[in-house]
């Protein structure tokens, strides 16, 4: 039997009311394989797919009809061949870069040469979400990077580094581009953790980041960091809290993205309530926005 080289596409123009909803839904799959397109600015969205063939894609559809049950009634369905099907993936995977940190996809490798001295990470995982292409993990990107300017570069081995809800691992295998020694990451998904030590493989280069499949009580037991990346959702953030303000001391960063633009003064007051009880005085904050999401940067003082 040959082995098929051919993806099925599944396509849906969507109302504006379900954008928000499903680029969050879909930006905690760590393997997704469904995005949200607009072709031009005034144009309405549309969903889109790629699955191995039909059956896999109507199983995924079926699946994110129970999440959202006012998804239009038809999609237009295609069996698409494989060189289209790369040249569409290989869209959505694009280089990205800031200040010393490089992300490339892995097929360039060969093509791309980044400047000498680049903190380089390859990526190739899933569709646009995990690959570094999310807004919310470019704003935890330069975070991480404006804390690693701030250190001497003797002192980045002493520096202990969380990436809470990794995805990936974009970010943690970045922190390490960039010379941190001591980086732990979980995620609660199992094959979040898969799709981490797949990216780590395709890094030779990097030192070993340390990964967990573990919640953020679990994850967080018993640890403190120098600087907290955690890449989740407003729903997450805001129950959890306790977690993420104890795992942090005087002088560290509690990093948070993940949350929308119209969200965030929501999450700010929450989090400078909860730091100032957990460590007696308000901490400093810092915001920025990359598009409809923001972030939101404590660092920690103490009484």
């Amino acid at each position: 039997m040959t082995e098929s080289n051919s993806q099925y596409e599944l396509t849906a123009i969507i109302p504006d009311s379900l954008i928000e909803p499903l680029e969050s839904y879909f930006f905690e799959l760590p393997d997704c394989r469904w995005g949200l397109m607009q072709k031009e600015k005034g144009d309405p969205f549309s969903i889109f797919g790629y699955f191995a063939d039909e059956a896999a894609a109507l199983a995924a559809l079926d699946e994110l009809r129970t999440e959202f049950p006012d998804l239009p009634a038809e999609f237009n369905g295609v069996e698409i061949a494989d060189e289209t099907w790369q040249f569409a993936y290989k869209a959505f995977v694009q280089p990205w870069s800031d200040r010393r940190l490089h992300w490339i996809p892995l097929w360039e490798r060969e093509n791309l040469s980044p400047p000498e001295g680049a903190a380089v990470v390859y990526l190739d995982a899933g569709m646009a979400f995990g690959t570094g292409s999310h807004e919310t993990t470019r704003l935890c990107a330069r975070r991480l990077q404006d804390f690693q300017l701030q250190q001497a570069s003797d002192a980045l081995a002493g520096v202990r580094v969380i990436d809470a809800g990794c995805g990936s691992g974009v970010l943690a295998l970045s922190a390490v581009a960039l010379g941190f020694k001591d980086v732990y990451a979980f995620d609660f998904d199992p094959d979040a953790i898969k799709v981490c030590r797949d990216n780590e493989r395709d890094n030779p280069h990097l030192d070993r980041v340390t990964y967990a499949v573990a919640d953020l009580a679990q994850g967080l037991q018993g640890r403190t960091a120098d600087l907290l990346l955690a890449n989740i959702q407003t729903n997450v953030l805001l129950p959890e809290i306790a977690h993420l303000v104890h795992a942090v001391q005087p002088n560290s960063v509690l990093a948070l993205s993940g949350i929308l633009s119209h969200e965030l003064q929501e999450v700010r007051d929450a989090y400078v309530k909860a730091l100032k009880k957990a460590h007696g005085a308000e901490p400093l904050v810092d915001s920025r926005i990359d598009g409809e999401w923001g972030d939101l940067c404590f660092t920690v003082r103490g009484s």
